[in-house]
């Protein structure tokens, strides 16, 4: 993924929702190297943090904005958790 560019995103990202009175944290939980999906890093992230996600529908906060790219990964604002819909197994 080009570093420059989801750093950029998840910083526009929480500028545009920092001043919303929201719950958003304001911070991005990408890592070290800013190339971290949240798939790898649910402990490190709390929500309302940006996040990159290769699986939007099971991390990301719908309530806000998400941003697609071409690497088909999305940078969104992290719900806290997998969503449990998407993650039981239905009978």
């Amino acid at each position: 993924m080009n570093h420059q560019w989801k750093l950029l995103a998840g910083i526009a990202l929480c500028a545009l929702l920092g001043g919303c009175g929201n719950k958003t944290t304001g911070k991005a939980c990408l890592g070290a190297d800013n190339d971290s999906l949240v798939e790898g890093m649910q402990e490190q992230c709390k929500a309302g943090d940006t996040v990159a996600t290769k699986h939007p529908a099971y991390f990301c906060d719908f309530h806000y904005a998400v941003a697609y790219n071409g690497y088909n990964s999305a940078i969104c604002i992290y719900s806290g958790a997998q969503k449990p819909e998407r993650t039981t197994e239905k009978s």
